[in-house]
């Protein structure tokens, strides 16, 4: 297990890890560190107000105007990141661009509000407990020490700090400013353990599923191959002799034992396919999903609509079959519907599966009643596509069908 470092920067240690958890732990990171993004552009909103009333305090200032152009480029600032944190994902470049804009515009305040004296240096304290739940400890610690220096450079090259006193308030002001930090170090550092041990249970939970998915899929195996190399064989010999005898001598028995052991060779069969489709092994994802598909809609009777795109295929298919076999199965099932549509195409490195039927639909009250009763298909299935980095929902209301949606990484 790689070192994993708080939110933002676990992504730059995820690609050390095994492929599969690593871009589970990235997608995690990066919804993580948009989400931390956002947060931070908030906070920034109600510092405008807080330094328009620290300039109203009384303090030396030998600038009278450009306090408040600057002021003015702070909103800018913040109401464009939160603008742009909102509409798309943030990334380590741009977090770390915002660190040091945040420390310059509280800089270039503090010179045009005071400099030492400035009540607007208080601002400083966001950066070090902002950048805390952003990055790692060190670059914490590398943030912390530069708000530090720039405070003091601003504060000593200001005309005020001629002023009595001004150099015990610049070391004052400078050891909160250390002591803070050093308290957000720890903070930092106290996250990236519990990230870490975060990480190690995702990744326990995604070896587990790994496990789990093997073992199902040896047995189902083993139990479709066992189906078909002995009951079915035997199924067919027996249909042998009686089609012979019903040669020798004509009898309606006869005839209806024949119907009755050609449906069975049937239904078999098709239980075999259920357990270990054969086809997503020989002819791959698409195949197997437009099998399994014209399968479950000719045992409902309903019409289907498919719509399988090229390129599909990525190294979640078992686990992409399934879910698409768990859901045709509750169509034909409890569904009622006339039509129902499959759709799988890749976006981007992901894949995205949807199911959609026009049926009864169902009234979420009554999921926890399917479960309680043991009704827990849908409920494995949304546990192994979340473990395995991806997402599935389902919308279903009364009278107006399902749509299920899934989306798992292909690459």
């Amino acid at each position: 297990m790689c070192r994993t470092v708080p939110l933002l920067w676990r992504w730059r240690c995820a690609a050390d890890c095994s492929s599969s958890v690593a871009r589970v732990d990235t997608t995690l990171a990066r919804e993580a560190a948009t989400e931390t993004e956002r947060l931070v552009a908030w906070l920034r909103l109600p510092a405008i107000g807080l330094l328009i009333l620290a300039r109203e305090l009384p303090h030396p200032n030998p600038e009278k105007n450009g306090f408040y152009v600057a002021l003015a480029l702070f909103s800018v600032w913040s109401i464009g990141a939160l603008v742009w944190v909102t509409l798309r994902p943030a990334s380590g470049r741009f977090a770390l661009s915002a660190t040091a804009l945040d420390v310059t515009f509280f800089t270039a305040l503090a010179v045009l509000s005071g400099g030492a004296f400035s009540n607007a240096r208080d601002a400083y304290f966001l950066v070090p407990v902002a950048v805390a739940f952003r990055f790692r400890p060190a670059v914490t610690a590398i943030a912390a020490a530069a708000t530090v220096v720039a405070y003091v450079i601003q504060a000593v090259v200001h005309p005020a700090s001629r002023a009595a006193d001004a150099d015990r308030l610049i070391a004052t002001f400078a050891g909160y400013l250390i002591w803070v930090g050093a308290a957000c170090v720890a903070l930092s550092a106290l996250l990236a353990r519990r990230t870490e041990a975060a990480a190690q249970l995702a990744d326990a939970r995604s070896r587990l599923l790994a496990d789990a998915l093997s073992a199902e899929q040896r047995e189902r195996k083993s139990l479709a191959e066992g189906l078909h190399d002995h009951a079915v064989q035997n199924l067919l010999s027996a249909l042998h002799e009686l089609e012979e005898a019903t040669e020798e001598q004509a009898h309606p028995a006869l005839g209806r034992a024949e119907h009755a052991l050609v449906e069975t060779v049937q239904q078999l069969r098709d239980a075999i396919f259920e357990l270990h489709p054969y086809v997503l092994d020989e002819a791959g994802l698409d195949a197997a999903v437009r099998s399994v598909a014209t399968r479950a809609a000719e045992r409902a009777g309903v019409e289907l609509r498919l719509d399988v795109e090229p390129g599909a295929a990525g190294r979640n298919d078992q686990l992409l079959f399934s879910a698409v076999r768990e859901l045709l199965t509750n169509v034909v099932r409890h569904a009622r519907a006339k039509m129902v549509s499959v759709t799988l195409r890749p976006v981007g490195d992901d894949v995205l599966l949807v199911v959609e039927d026009d049926g009864s639909g169902l009234d979420p009250k009554r999921l926890g009643e399917r479960l309680a009763d043991g009704h827990i298909g849908l409920a494995s299935q949304r546990v192994r596509i979340e473990s395995a980095g991806g997402r599935m929902s389902v919308v279903s209301r009364p009278g107006l069908g399902t749509r299920a949606e899934v989306r798992l990484p292909r690459v």
